[in-house]
């Protein structure tokens, strides 16, 4: 039983965020090669288990706010099925002991992994509490795990992908708070579980996620067009992808807007299968184009 509280707080199902680790082997070419996978997938499991354990000191430091939420109120450490006490050994154990064995398999990775516990224990603390920081630092936990995913692999980054990833992030982190702030604007302010969502408001974060959504498309496409990426993957004809990344903005739109989800960008992967056929098609349509 105390294992199974555990992993739940450890939220398994947000560990799909982590395949932005094989964004570079997939986007370098080698994604068929047995060693680039199997580094990859190493370091997705162990980075989820840092991730998780992030997830539950979170969950200590939410559990007063958290029990006022109508759906976070379920979590274990929340719902009191979980002390926070056994939960934060448990979860500082893991930390470091993750991190140990990082610094063992690859430096720059422990080193990433390092910033990435650094940063979002200190957004649990407080950044998560101040205004824009809050959603910068959400889209820099995608940045850094494309470098984890670069790290392990030793492979080079070109800055339209980071760039690229990190407007991306925050494209979707502002629709994250935007569904936050629509699902709480009938509670009483007290009774509000995010102090940053006093703060925002829906036409704020609707000219902010227009911006992020157009500039978000053009680093694709400066990516797609940038002459050292057509040089390197011989081939100018990468812009053939363009569509697949409008489709899937724009369906992440309408899912926000028409269909009110978009609180939970995971959730999202799991169960809009138009959403999930295109990323794949997306992936399947550049490794073609690259290969042909």
């Amino acid at each position: 039983m105390l294992i199974k509280k555990l992993l739940i707080s450890m939220r398994p199902k947000q560990w799909v965020k982590n395949v932005f680790i094989f964004a570079p082997m997939i986007f370098s070419l080698h994604m068929f090669q047995p060693a680039f996978i199997k580094r990859s997938l190493l370091a997705f499991f162990l980075f989820s288990l840092i991730t998780g354990a992030i997830y539950i000191f979170n969950d200590i430091l939410d559990r007063e706010k958290d029990r006022l939420h109508p759906e976070k109120k379920e979590r274990p450490i929340a719902a009191g099925q979980l002390s926070a006490g056994n939960a934060g050994i448990f979860a500082a154990v893991l930390l470091v002991g993750i991190l140990v064995l990082s610094a063992v398999i690859n430096r720059e990775f422990f080193y990433i992994s390092l910033f990435y516990a650094v940063l979002n224990i200190a957004y649990s603390l407080f950044l998560k509490s101040v205004v824009i920081i809050d959603i910068m630092v959400i889209a820099l936990g995608f940045v850094l795990r494309v470098m984890v995913g670069a790290a392990v692999n030793q492979l080079a980054l070109y800055p339209w992908i980071l760039i690229s990833t990190f407007l991306l992030a925050i494209f979707l982190a502002l629709i994250k708070r935007r569904q936050e702030l629509l699902k709480i604007q009938s509670i009483h302010p007290e009774k509000v579980t995010r102090k940053t969502l006093l703060i925002y408001n829906i036409n704020l974060l609707d000219q902010m996620i227009s911006i992020s959504t157009a500039t978000t498309l053009i680093s694709y496409i400066m990516y797609v067009l940038s002459p050292e990426v057509q040089q390197k993957f011989h081939t100018a004809n990468l812009f053939y992808t363009v569509p697949f990344v409008i489709f899937g903005i724009f369906r992440y739109l309408f899912l926000a807007y028409a269909m009110g989800e978009g609180e939970s960008p995971s959730e999202i992967i799991y169960t809009d299968l138009p959403f999930t056929l295109n990323i794949i098609l997306w992936v399947s349509v550049f490794i073609l184009l690259v290969n042909h």
